[in-house]
């Protein structure tokens, strides 16, 4: 697995934190990674920012002690309605007193897993694999040594047994590779930028859509030292 243990870096406080779902995706964003359109409320404020962003929507949960938050039902797929946002909102309150509402891209044909993991010899490593739901269901990621070039990507993602999707499977559209390959290499330069403090990035998934239509980076987890 992509887990590594990592050890202090020496001159670096110990003291590892979170950047929360909202504040990683910010982060990602400042280099150019494309996010979904959201606002992040408190409960009062999800049937108006959904009805703003425009149906449907995703809410989450997105207090800072929430890492996994599948696991603790903290996401809401698939909201259609102020009612739906407004019952979806008060249920995730009960975990979080800040939500994520986000507009819900709907037209994905692969989900990839991007990762930063640092390793003790080598230092920074980039985690390709199959993202979303797939991640725990099978075994198909790829490693990269810096450095990461356009071309050393996209030569990984097309050992990915999901690159069949990216492709255009069983009559489906093909995915925006061009953006996907755009997405990896801005996470790197984040990784590369933040090397004196970055422990991990988990940004899973990346949705890739259409030829053409680009990709959104739905989830994101990044944790560094202070």
């Amino acid at each position: 697995g992509a887990q590594l243990q990592v050890p202090p870096k020496p001159g670096a406080g110990s003291e590892a934190y979170s950047l929360n779902e909202a504040e990683g995706k910010q982060a990602l964003a400042a280099f150019g990674v494309p996010i979904p359109r959201g606002r992040v409320v408190t409960v009062g404020g999800v049937p108006e920012s959904a009805a703003a962003l425009g149906f449907p929507v995703v809410i989450k949960a997105v207090g800072a002690q929430l890492e996994h938050k599948s696991e603790v039902s903290g996401v809401v797929l698939n909201v259609r309605s102020i009612a739906a946002a407004a019952a979806a909102g008060a249920r995730l309150a009960a975990l979080s007193d800040t939500l994520l509402v986000e507009e819900m891209t709907t037209d994905g044909v692969a989900e990839i897993l991007i990762g930063v993991i640092v390793d003790p010899q080598f230092g920074q490593v980039l985690v390709l694999g199959a993202g979303g739901v797939l991640t725990e269901l099978v075994s198909d990621s790829v490693s990269l040594l810096p450095p990461w070039t356009r071309e050393s990507i996209s030569e990984a993602l097309r050992r990915l047994a999901v690159a069949k999707l990216l492709a255009g499977y069983r009559g489906k559209p093909r995915g925006d590779s061009g953006a996907l390959v755009d997405c990896i290499l801005q996470i790197a330069r984040y990784a590369s930028a933040t090397s004196a403090t970055l422990i991990e990035i988990d940004v899973n998934p990346v949705i890739v859509r259409p030829d053409g239509k680009g990709v959104a980076a739905v989830d994101a987890m990044i944790r560094l030292y202070r």
